[in-house]
């Protein structure tokens, strides 16, 4: 074929499409794969072509070795398909169909591992590859994603500037794409920005809730709070976005009291959570947002207990507290347990991540975005710690009676507060200069001889306690 471009991207879903769109009003000159299944997809990128007015000039293959021949080397070619076995699937076609200094890159939510173990086995063939994040949902795959790239550096260096080009901009012109690390760097990153956005949804929900308990509250005066909490240093596109789904209706009737009290998830907050665990970080907003759309998912079983476990609640005459506060000091704990979860896999993987640039990819284009990340992104610049950062000192001085008053209240209200709570857990043992670990560390060396350091002891001997050898 004489008619040869530079870049392919496969899958033509939502995001593989929307992406495939703004590369082509980049003027970036694409060709397009779908697979073919009769009766099911079929003419599938072909179809999108003609849809769309900026592809119309894009080349179309239902066939992978003519797609394939239709790019110009070194191919760069972008694969927009749901995680998992899938991918290898078609890398493993796409090898013998690739020559060396080719480019393959992973946009999907895969799991930083697998991208860590495809970025090896394609090293070794001569392919080089990227596991690149993208978020901001199919608007911002049109408008400007935000791109966590991880993997081959060469290989960034060469697409850099077309990656830039469909990025996502701040307020500054600054592209919010950024290379991360080797490996899954990237997708790790992603990873953890999923984490983060799990709980700030929970975190909303959960003042959503409270607000309902009060009976002076209804939908559109929290939707008004929620407009109002936008215009101050609250404002985020997840609380943007609640604001406006409050304001529909259905005959006359809130139209998310329709919806299914059912959250469902794909995974990557459960990866989060483990990954967290699996290098001592805690992150237990993440965690227990998880844990609230697990439990949100046993429907029968919660109308079933409600009625076996009535609902027990105080008589007192408590007024709605100050939620705005809370509501803040709990958004930067969220915050930090993330970036100090990205921090604390730089050192365990060998990555050397700058938190200034994430906080830059995240600023813009991102289900995160937020005028707390633009502050964070200033602030890195002299600390890798938002516990050391002033104004969240200032946010928890001014705002501690607030959170343990809401806290109170939704005891005696009878409010779950999984995201609230923890984050209040996590406040508290962070700050206690002496925990109860000391208990639990006697136990342990008393059925399991597993040995402890005293307080006072010099050099890192494992003592054992009188108890020894009396099992």
């Amino acid at each position: 074929m004489n008619n040869k471009t530079y870049w392919g991207v496969i899958g033509m879903g939502v995001m593989g499409t929307n992406l495939s769109r703004n590369f082509a009003k980049q003027g970036i000159q694409i060709a397009l794969y779908n697979r073919f299944v009769r009766g099911s997809e079929e003419n599938i990128a072909l179809k999108k072509s003609k849809k769309y007015l900026e592809l119309n000039s894009a080349l179309t293959f239902e066939s992978l070795d003519l797609f394939v021949a239709a790019l110009q080397g070194p191919r760069k070619i972008l694969i927009m398909l749901p995680a998992g076995p899938v991918v290898d699937k078609i890398i493993n076609d796409l090898i013998p169909l690739l020559s060396k200094k080719d480019i393959l890159i992973d946009g999907g939510n895969s799991h930083y591992k697998d991208t860590e173990k495809r970025s090896i086995s394609l090293s070794e063939k001569g392919i080089k590859f990227l596991g690149i994040g993208v978020s901001g949902g199919e608007a911002g795959a049109l408008k400007g994603p935000s791109l966590m790239v991880g993997g081959d550096l060469k290989a960034y260096q060469i697409i850099s500037k077309d990656l830039v080009k469909i990025a996502a901009k701040d307020v500054n012109g600054q592209s919010c794409c950024e290379y991360l690390g080797s490996g899954g760097a990237g997708h790790y990153v992603k990873m953890v920005h999923n984490g983060i956005e799990y709980a700030e949804m929970q975190l909303i929900a959960e003042i959503f809730e409270i607000f309902l308990s009060d009976a002076d509250t209804d939908f559109h005066s929290i939707q008004n709070l929620f407009k109002s909490w936008q215009n101050s240093s609250s404002e985020s596109y997840l609380l943007g976005i609640s604001a406006e789904i409050l304001s529909y209706k259905k005959d006359s009737v809130p139209y998310i009291n329709g919806i299914l009290d059912q959250a469902s998830n794909k995974g990557t907050g459960a990866w989060a959570t483990a990954s967290g665990a699996l290098i001592g970080s805690p992150n237990s907003l993440m965690a227990s947002a998880l844990h609230a759309r697990l439990t949100s998912s046993s429907k029968s079983l919660r109308k079933k207990y409600s009625k076996e476990y009535p609902c027990m609640t105080s008589n007192s005459d408590t007024s709605l507290p100050n939620l705005k506060k809370t509501y803040d000091i709990c958004r930067w704990i969220n915050h930090h347990q993330g970036f100090e979860m990205i921090r604390q896999a730089e050192d365990a993987y060998k990555w050397n991540i700058n938190l200034v640039k994430v906080a830059q990819i995240w600023s813009e284009g991102c289900i995160i975005k937020s005028k707390l990340i633009d502050q964070l992104k200033l602030m890195f610049q002299d600390t890798n710690s938002i516990m050391e950062m002033n104004p969240l000192k200032t946010l928890v001085s001014q705002g501690q009676k607030e959170w343990n008053d809401v806290l109170i209240y939704c005891i005696e209200k009878g409010i779950p507060t999984p995201c609230i709570s923890s984050a209040w857990n996590y406040f508290k043992a962070i700050t206690q200069a002496r925990s109860n670990a000391y208990l639990i560390q006697a136990q342990r060396d008393f059925f399991g001889a597993h040995g402890f350091e005293l307080v006072d002891q010099k050099g890192d001997k494992k003592i054992h306690g009188p108890w020894a050898g009396k099992n």
